[in-house]
Parts: structure tokens; C-alpha cells; sequence
């Protein structure tokens, strides 16, 4: 595209524009030419943009000449031209928006290879469509998350700045959406949370090639010093819930808990396949990590707690491998007021077992009130218990599923003594180390 300057000491502009060129061997390239416009060059500069402006419609003018006459005067190089041309009328007049910018970029491509660019993703059609893309791939309530962190984003922005193209969004305004989270009293780790899935969107489009990267990446996390700590639950709570527990079902849960370290929707859904009475194991993919590359090979392999194997060896365990064993929690959701976590807080007080440090819901807020003791703190018992016990960092992270590929690993005799040794730390109900 031609272009204009000055020398020192003209009195002119001159112009510049690049010519096609074909030597004898037809080898193709571009050579430089530079020609007096013979407009002015002004002497105030409140007359310079004027004059530029003029300058640079000489120039354009003697690059069209200068390319019919090398050949290259052909109807789509006329187009390419003439697009050129606008696209530096509109950067003359500082009119030539980011928008603008893209518009020449794909008529350019069009004029010269015939091929239309594909549309654009706008930052609301993008994060809708990686929605969809997700329905079928992850579960109903990682799904439930991302819809909800997507929604409470594309709010923040608003209708106009999310019909914005996708490249448009800057770690800047994720930032004020981060800010505007937590101001609204949510706590540090939902509002992380927020963003992180945020931030899966935007590298899946970075995948896909619509974006170069991620503007989440440079984002810090909020420091997660205002969530609620979780506290273990003794074992003479334990023992009460398990007096108070609704149900047969409800007590193998609690105690898959305690001496498994299982997560509530784990324990629930657990099958008969699972269970090895022969061997003393429980074999099970964790929901949370089930879709990860590294847990595919192999499940998370549990010695058997005594009280597990006590348990398991006096009930009447379905013929059927793929059977749940607890038929009437398998299907209920975690969530919801007649969920399973829902139904655990009833057995908590029905027990007299304290919910722990309480941080309560701030009206007008979109926080929301949390506990210190739920499902959740048979895990924090059940790990707590081995580290009482002596029991290795690595060993007990093997154990509760905190581990990467290592987890899934196939154990040497010696390693599941190690684990067999761990488990064994976790202390009998009836035993006199209880507190």
C-alpha cells in the first residue's frame, strides 16, 4: 500500500509504493519506488494532516498507474487497491476502528484468494457454544457450574460488550468482573472458581484457534484466606450419626466416609464391581477426576478398614456387578433440599453433632451461609487419622485421591502393605484412642 514522507529540506512530499517484479529465471519479488507528489509540504503543522491526506491520494493514484502498467492491473488487483485505499482514508482520518480493521482484513482475503473468512466468534457466542459443547461431556453439575459462571460473566459485560469479537476481551475487564464478584460477597475461592472455569473456555477457543491466548492467563487468584476451614468430625460424633442414621444404606456411607475418605456422591453411587471381599480392596474412580486423562487406566485401589470389611461382609450385597449398592441413595442429586447433602445435615441433628464454625449469609449479598462440618469432614477424619498415625504425605495422598498419575499406578506387594499399614492407623470406633 503507498505511502508518503518527506526529505530533509523538501519542498514535496514523496510517495512510496512496492512493485511485483518477475527477473528472467520467473523467480517473483518486489522493488521499491518512490516518486515527488509535488503537494506542499506545509510550514505550520495545523495544515500538515491536510496536505498528508492529499499526498497520500497522489500516491495512491501513481501506484494504480504503476501496476496496470507492470501487468498487475487485472479487476482483483483493482479491488485489492481500491480496499486499500479506504482502509488508509479511514487511518488518515483516525477513523479506523478495530472493527473497521477486520472488515478490510476479510474483504482483502476475498478479493485476492475468493475464500470467505469464517464469522467472527463474539464473546457471547463463543462461551454459549463451549456450553454446548460441554452438554454430554461433563457431568449435570459441572455443567450447572459453568452455565452459571458463564452467565454471571456475559451479565457483567452486558448485551453490547459481549457481542464484541471473542479477541476483545481483556484481562483488564476480567479483572473488574473478578472485583465486582467478590464485592458482591462471594468468597475468594467461588470467585476463583468463577474465573477458572472462565479461563477453560477461553484456552478451548485458543485450541480452536479463534483467540492467540488466554487473557485469564495473567490473571492472579484472589488469596482464598476468607473460606471456611473444614473440620474434622471425632469419632464419638461418628458413632452418633451412625445411631442416628435413617437407614442401612445411610450408615455404609457414613463409614465409606470415615474409613475410605470417599466424597459424598462416591459413596452413594458406589457399585457391587467395587467391592473385593476375597482380596480386602475397594476398587472406584472418583467422580471429581473420572474424566482425567490420568485416572482412564486404572481406579483408586482402598485396602479395607476393618469397619469397612465388618460392614460390608454383614449385609446382603447385590448379585449384579453393576448394581449400586446402596439403591436408595445411588440416584439422588448431592445438591437440592431433599439432596444428600441436604438429607446428611438432617442426620447431623438429629445426632446433636455440632455443623461447626458457621459463616452466615450477608443480606443483600450473593454470598451465602457455610459450615465448617458437613460429609466432607469424614475425609478431613479419615486423613487426619493417618497423619496422626504417621502415616507419609505421599501414602495418604495415594489413598484420598490427591495424587496426578501416580494414584492410579499399579502397587507392588510392598506398596499395598504401605497402604493396607495406612488404613490400619484409622482407629476402630469402639477403640479407646477415639476422642
Amino acid at each position: 500500500m503507498a505511502s508518503v514522507f518527506t526529505r530533509p529540506g523538501s519542498l514535496f512530499y514523496y510517495a512510496a509504493f512496492r512493485l511485483p517484479t518477475v527477473d528472467a529465471e520467473g523467480n517473483k519479488g518486489w522493488k521499491l519506488v518512490k516518486q515527488v507528489t509535488k503537494v506542499p509540504v506545509p510550514k505550520t503543522l495545523r495544515e500538515q494532516e491536510k496536505s498528508q491526506q492529499e499526498a497520500l491520494k497522489v500516491a495512491m493514484e501513481f501506484e494504480k498507474n504503476a501496476f496496470s502498467v507492470a501487468g498487475a492491473g487485472d479487476d482483483g488487483s483493482q479491488r485489492i487497491l481500491a480496499i486499500l485505499r479506504e482502509a488508509a482514508d479511514k487511518a488518515a482520518q483516525k477513523r479506523l476502528t478495530a472493527n473497521l480493521g477486520r472488515d478490510f482484513i476479510r474483504r482483502l482475503v476475498e478479493a485476492s484468494t475468493g475464500e470467505t473468512l469464517p464469522a467472527e466468534k463474539t464473546i457471547a457466542g463463543w462461551l454459549n457454544e463451549w456450553l454446548k459443547q460441554k452438554t454430554g461431556t461433563t457431568k449435570p453439575a459441572t455443567q450447572a457450574r459453568y452455565k452459571a459462571s458463564v452467565k454471571a460473566a456475559l451479565s457483567h459485560l452486558g448485551e453490547e460488550q459481549a457481542a464484541l469479537p471473542l479477541d476483545s476481551l481483556t484481562v483488564g475487564k476480567l479483572r473488574e468482573f473478578r472485583d465486582k464478584l467478590k464485592a458482591e460477597g462471594r468468597t475468594a475461592k467461588t470467585t476463583n472458581h468463577y474465573l477458572k472455569d472462565l479461563n477453560s473456555a477461553l484456552l478451548a477457543a485458543v485450541k480452536e484457534g479463534h483467540i492467540q491466548r488466554s487473557p485469564a492467563d495473567n490473571l492472579e487468584p484472589l488469596p482464598e484466606e476468607d473460606s471456611t476451614s473444614r473440620e474434622p468430625l471425632t469419632f464419638a460424633e461418628i458413632s452418633k450419626l451412625l445411631k442416628a442414621a435413617s437407614s442401612d444404606d445411610w450408615r455404609g456411607v457414613i463409614l465409606l466416609g470415615t474409613f475410605g475418605g470417599l466424597r459424598l456422591g462416591d459413596a452413594a453411587k458406589i457399585t457391587r464391581g467395587c467391592i473385593d471381599l476375597q482380596d480386602k480392596v475397594i476398587r472406584f474412580k472418583p467422580q471429581k477426576t473420572a474424566r482425567k486423562k490420568e485416572t482412564k487406566k486404572a481406579p483408586i485401589l482402598l485396602p479395607m478398614h476393618v469397619e469397612l470389611a465388618r460392614y460390608f461382609e454383614g449385609i446382603d450385597l447385590p448379585a449384579d456387578l453393576e448394581a449400586p449398592v446402596f439403591p436408595s441413595l445411588a440416584r439422588l442429586s448431592i445438591a437440592g433440599n431433599n439432596g444428600l447433602s441436604a438429607r446428611f445435615v438432617r442426620i447431623m441433628e438429629a445426632a446433636g453433632v455440632s455443623r461447626g464454625q458457621t459463616r452466615e449469609h450477608v443480606e443483600g449479598t450473593a454470598g451465602r451461609s457455610a459450615h465448617a462440618r458437613s460429609f466432607h469432614s469424614l475425609r478431613h477424619t479419615f486423613n487426619s487419622s493417618m497423619f496422626n498415625g504417621g502415616i507419609s504425605q505421599e501414602t495418604r495422598m495415594k489413598l484420598v485421591g490427591h495424587a496426578d498419575s501416580q494414584t492410579n499406578a499399579v502397587y507392588t506387594h510392598a506398596e499395598m502393605a504401605a497402604l493396607r499399614r495406612a488404613v490400619d492407623a484409622v482407629p476402630l470406633l469402639n477403640s479407646k484412642r477415639v476422642g
